[in-house]
């Protein structure tokens, strides 16, 4: 039988790998377009998907920190900590908003600043599940 901190491990663990990956296919899909304003519906609907699956993993991660199970390297909760900061500064962008309106006057290109937040969030969850995870 499955003890509610396995299962809840097991759902940590599995946000880590499928985040690490849709984030990674993200960065890429943001590279390849010329603007982002570009960026199908598509596009955003995964790029929340990853959010909430990045919120879920912060949630389990917590839990599992509450009932004791703590990682075997203090930064791996930097790490999550900083998931989530990536998460709610991309919850800025999306197809009904104009980034411009949050970069204020700002003269970055957003598609800049978009892909980079991206690829931050990529390397937390790498970061993450190297620290967590696979134990180094």
């Amino acid at each position: 039988m499955i003890t509610v901190v396995r299962f809840i491990f097991w759902v940590h663990v599995s946000m880590a790998v499928s985040g690490f990956v849709l984030s990674g296919v993200l960065a890429v899909w943001i590279l390849r377009q010329a603007d982002i304003t570009h960026l199908s519906r598509n596009f955003w609907i995964w790029q929340r998907t990853v959010q909430w699956m990045t919120v879920v993993l912060g949630l389990a991660g917590t839990s599992l920190y509450l009932m004791g199970n703590r990682p075997k390297d203090p930064l791996h909760i930097l790490y999550g900590a900083l998931a989530l900061l990536a998460t709610l500064l991309l919850a800025g962008f999306g197809p009904d908003r104009d980034p411009r309106e949050l970069l204020a006057g700002w003269s970055v290109n957003p598609k800049w600043i978009l892909f980079g937040l991206e690829v931050f969030l990529w390397a937390m969850y790498g970061r993450g599940l190297t620290t967590g995870f696979f134990g180094f």
